[in-house]
């Protein structure tokens, strides 16, 4: 058996925003959540979901944990599993769907700069 997970979470902007991917099922939420509830502020956060293969409900309580009035998480990117999971599971009300026109570009990383020699 292997350590590795399926998916993981990486948080970036200090805490407020996460970036999912791969299948986000129980093994990855079981080892994420106590970091990822650390995380939260009582203010909105946005999870970019673009790179999300599979989602159970493990990953949709780490989406939706610590949700309320004013902190609707701001999901971007949601694939189409992911919006049919939300709206089944009778979650749709509880995020925000961002269009991904609406949130500001990001600065490309800083590239190393190559050396010769």
């Amino acid at each position: 058996m292997t350590d590795r997970l399926p998916g993981g979470v990486h948080v970036e902007d200090g805490t407020r925003r996460w970036v999912m991917w791969g299948e986000i099922d129980f093994s990855v939420a079981h080892a994420v959540r106590a970091r990822l509830a650390a995380t939260i502020d009582g203010r909105p956060r946005t999870v970019d979901l673009s790179r999300v293969t599979f989602m159970d409900s493990a990953g949709l309580h780490l989406v939706l944990m610590k949700t309320g009035r004013g902190t609707r998480p701001r999901l971007l990117h949601t694939p189409e599993h992911v919006r049919e999971l939300l709206e089944f599971s009778g979650a749709l009300d509880l995020v925000e769907l961002v269009d991904p026109a609406a949130e500001p570009p990001r600065p490309e990383p800083p590239h190393p700069a190559l050396s010769a020699g």
